[in-house]
């Protein structure tokens, strides 16, 4: 009896562990197959190869190359094709403007010209919801806003454009909106009208980006991605990459924080602004530049130095200096609610008439 019960307490130990073995098995079976599932799903070709083939379509449709190499290129004027919000394009001007705008300011109004890259001509956004359009509605009886942004512009290039196609305007206000990506060569139009010799500048670019932040935050999801679809458990590459996403977010790093590491990047904007401060200068024109945050989470935003060197390379230009960051935070206002889904520089609807509403004190400020 005394033989029989240690084997039978033995028996039901490995039954029982057995039995948990199994059920684990089956447990992470079922979750591997729902993963798997959901994964397969999720990739299903859609709306993203639609909404890139569209915005492709745009960029061919309604710029060209410029004869000015600084610019590489420019608005076509008069050109328009139809997106999902409605007509976009130019006006014969350039600017982005659904109604006539003589050279000349009508008598007794204060015209301004906003300046900036996507983020200004509001590249998801109708003309009546773009952030100038909204600023003029914000600024109210006795001031016009022109629409003189160009997708991919840097601060170089709408200085150059400043002269070229805004000038003849004769604005009284220039409002300069200084995006994150400024810094850097953007994708849009600059990669149909570039030569071969400027697309080199971008590939030395994206090598840099490579070799300084391999994984930053422009790549940690491809990484992940590609270690997931090579997986033989993609259960056990799930969890691996959330430890991934962990480790990141304790050592941030996106492009750009990287382009802004690169004093040759920095020495460009300064010139840049210097050179539109003596522009301005010259034609008589009061200039603001604003400072377009990052629109993430404000209690986490690592951010702050581009900030301050753009502040400081623009008042010694002669800029007045407009940065939204603290007054927002302090209001509360959730970066989540004035961007487009998916996108942390571009403002939806709402975030159009947030900026609005930032901006047109300082435009009237300026104006007296």
């Amino acid at each position: 009896m005394s033989d029989r019960a240690p084997h039978a307490t033995r028996a039901r130990w490995l039954g029982r562990a057995g039995l948990a073995l199994a059920t684990s098995a089956l447990a992470l079976g079922g979750a591997e197959a729902v993963l798997r599932y959901r994964v397969a799903t999720d990739d299903a070709p859609g709306s993203d190869d639609d909404w890139r083939r569209r915005y492709r379509h745009m960029n061919e449709a309604i710029y060209r190359r410029s004869d000015d190499p600084a610019l590489i290129y420019e608005p076509r004027p008069g050109a328009s094709v139809e997106m999902e919000y409605g007509p976009a394009g130019f006006d014969a001007g350039g600017l982005r403007e659904d109604r006539d705008v003589p050279r000349a300011p009508r008598e007794g109004v204060v015209r301004v010209a906003m300046l900036g890259d996507s983020l200004v001509w509001s590249e998801f956004l109708a003309v009546h919801d773009s952030v100038p359009r909204r600023t003029e509605e914000a600024l109210g009886a006795g001031f016009e806003v022109l629409n003189a942004g160009v997708t991919g512009y840097d601060t170089a290039q709408e200085a150059a454009w400043y002269e070229r196609a805004v000038r003849p305007y004769h604005p009284a206000v220039v409002v300069l909106v200084w995006c994150m990506n400024d810094l850097m060569i953007m994708s849009g139009p600059f990669e149909r009208f570039a030569t071969p010799r400027e697309r080199a500048d971008k590939d030395a670019q994206e090598a840099l980006m490579e070799r300084v932040a391999p994984v930053r935050r422009e790549t940690i999801d491809a990484v992940i991605d590609a270690r997931e679809r090579e997986a033989s458990v993609l259960l056990f590459a799930r969890a691996w990459g959330l430890f991934e996403r962990w480790r990141f977010s304790r050592a941030y790093v996106d492009e750009y924080l990287v382009a802004f590491s690169e004093e040759p990047r920095r020495a460009r904007v300064r010139a840049a602004l210097r050179r539109l401060g003596r522009a301005l200068e010259a034609d008589g024109a009061r200039g603001l530049l604003v400072i377009s945050p990052v629109l993430e989470a404000w209690d986490d935003y690592p951010w702050r130095p581009i900030h301050d060197f753009v502040a400081a390379a623009a008042r010694a230009a002669g800029f007045t200096v407009l940065d939204p960051l603290d007054a927002w935070r302090a209001a509360s206002e959730r970066p989540e609610d004035m961007r487009i889904s998916g996108d942390n520089l571009h403002y939806d609807g709402s975030g159009a008439r947030a900026l609005a509403a930032a901006v047109a004190p300082a435009i009237r400020e300026l104006a007296r």
